[in-house]
């Protein structure tokens, strides 16, 4: 059955691109919309709007981006509405360059010169980009590793891709640290994937987005009961937070959510995914 755009949308964002629901209703094909984003020299650089009000129903969205083939969809999920930052910006601060991403994107399959097929298998079927940037690409996006690697990937949420990051094994006495050592005069945009294994019953897989004026931090793990955040709800009574949790791409995962205002400063946007929760903690 045609996936339906829901009406909200639409009415509340008049100005959504027209080329979005001609896509989603068949009246153009998936080149036919790619290209209503690219400048006249064929480079992707106009701006995604719908992408992040699509993040309004994430289930929506998450049949959104399976109706694309996987170089569309690494596009997609590579563009500064989704990860929060721009291609200069991946260079700059993770050292991701230009000639990295346009590697890992590849080219459209339909532009791809056939090349000799092997006897027994194809061993050289992915980019030679490596799979710390892959896991850090999935992290900023925020979804599973497979979605960024396979054509037709697995719907369920895994964490198995945070073991792929450099320096990823952390302690709780760590990210307590963290906390307290945050200057709120430092404004940089940070992201990062951490596995906190030390002083915890079990490890919490914690994506960290780390903005001017506070903290953004989502728990990864897989269906996580309260009991498992408890360390986090301890560790962070002290500081002024909302509590709720982000909705994914995988509709039955819902991760548990920490926003952090340190200090009371000014207050942080909420992402379109968050829901808060009421708690007595």
């Amino acid at each position: 059955m045609q996936q339906q755009i829901p009406e909200y949308i639409f009415n509340k964002f008049k100005y959504i691109s027209i080329s979005l629901k001609d896509y989603l209703g068949g009246l153009v094909d998936e080149e036919e919309y790619i290209r209503t984003r690219k400048d006249s020299l064929g480079r992707v650089i106009l701006q995604w709007p719908e992408l992040i009000f699509l993040k309004m129903d994430m289930g929506f969205y998450s049949d959104y981006l399976l109706r694309f083939s996987l170089y569309s969809r690494r596009l997609i999920l590579m563009e500064d509405e989704i990860i929060g930052f721009s291609q200069q910006q991946l260079y700059s601060l993770y050292g991701i360059s230009h000639d990295t991403i346009r590697r890992y994107l590849g080219k459209h399959k339909e532009k791809v010169r056939k090349k000799h097929k092997p006897k027994i298998r194809d061993i050289t079927r992915h980019s030679k980009v490596s799979k710390e940037v892959v896991a850090f690409l999935a992290i900023l996006s925020r979804v599973p590793f497979s979605w960024l690697e396979e054509e037709f990937p697995e719907l369920s949420w895994t964490v198995q891709h945070f073991s792929y990051l450099y320096d990823s094994k952390k302690s709780l006495v760590w990210l307590k640290s963290e906390l307290e050592g945050f200057s709120l005069a430092e404004s940089t945009h940070d992201v990062r994937g951490i596995i906190i294994n030390q002083d915890v019953p079990n490890p919490l897989f914690l994506r960290i987005e780390r903005i001017k004026g506070g903290l953004i931090i989502e728990v990864f793990n897989p269906n996580c009961t309260m009991s498992e955040i408890v360390p986090l709800i301890e560790l962070f009574q002290k500081y002024h937070f909302t509590f709720g949790y982000m909705d994914t791409v995988i509709k039955t995962q819902k991760n548990f959510t920490f926003i952090i205002n340190l200090k009371n400063n000014s207050p942080i946007c909420l992402p379109m995914e968050f829901r808060s929760l009421y708690c007595t903690f």
